[in-house]
């Protein structure tokens, strides 16, 4: 596969616009939005990814939060919202969605974007839930050291903390699960989001990822639920 030269725009919140919005939120529902046989059952009706979902997830009101976007050319490749917040006097970075078009993968582009985040701040940790193995590889390359060096003790000690003080309400509400914080089943770090996309796909580049040799230390996904990482900032390079 050819490498494409990406560009990218990092936008504070009140820079973004509708337009902006509308087409990540497009992006999303035709690259991962496939929702669940439960979704209609858990969500109601209105569970498709739209404009006000997507503002109310990545840009809730007074929050510091910003988009960032990575471009080919004039087109919109991939994104991550992301909001900040303090927790105990450090300053926590959130990745409230990531999404990168089916066209623009294997490129390392998820990395790339999360990186650009990082940019001229100081922050002290980084997190983000995602059903994707996809998102969860390009952060932990972005802020860590790969999958192959995964810390969860900052998950386990740190995590319903630094969740509560959240200013965005599905990241404040979201129940934690797994064997690493003592509520055993075949999960281990994971947490229940209420947010029943489809996991088939997921599912399957989880398989190819196991296909390489790679363990993977997140254990199982229920349905509803999505994988949890916490990175120190003292763990990026």
């Amino acid at each position: 596969m050819s490498s494409t030269n990406f560009t990218f725009e990092i936008i504070s919140a009140a820079g973004v616009t509708d337009t902006m919005l509308k087409e990540s939120a497009t992006m999303f529902s035709s690259a991962y939005g496939v929702w669940g046989p439960l979704a209609a059952q858990k969500m109601g009706k209105f569970f498709k990814m739209s404009v006000d979902r997507l503002r109310e997830q990545s840009l809730a009101p007074g929050s510091n939060s910003v988009l960032v976007r990575g471009l080919a050319g004039d087109k919109l490749a991939g994104y991550a919202f992301a909001t900040r917040w303090d927790y105990e006097g450090r300053q926590i970075c959130w990745v409230t969605q990531l999404c990168v078009g089916p066209e623009f993968r294997r490129q390392k582009l998820a990395t790339q974007i999360l990186i650009h985040l990082r940019e001229g701040e100081k922050d002290r940790g980084f997190g983000i839930m995602s059903s994707h193995p996809a998102a969860i590889l390009g952060a932990l390359r972005a802020w860590g050291r790969g999958i192959e060096e995964v810390n969860l003790n900052m998950v386990k000690e740190h995590a319903a903390g630094i969740m509560a003080a959240s200013p965005v309400t599905y990241i404040k509400n979201a129940v934690l699960k797994g064997s690493v914080f003592g509520k055993g089943d075949d999960t281990v770090c994971c947490a229940d989001t209420g947010f029943w996309v489809d996991h088939t796909e997921p599912l399957q580049a989880l398989a190819t990822v196991k296909d390489r040799g790679v363990e993977w230390p997140f254990g199982d996904l229920s349905e509803g639920c999505e994988f949890l990482i916490l990175v120190k900032s003292a763990e990026v390079d």
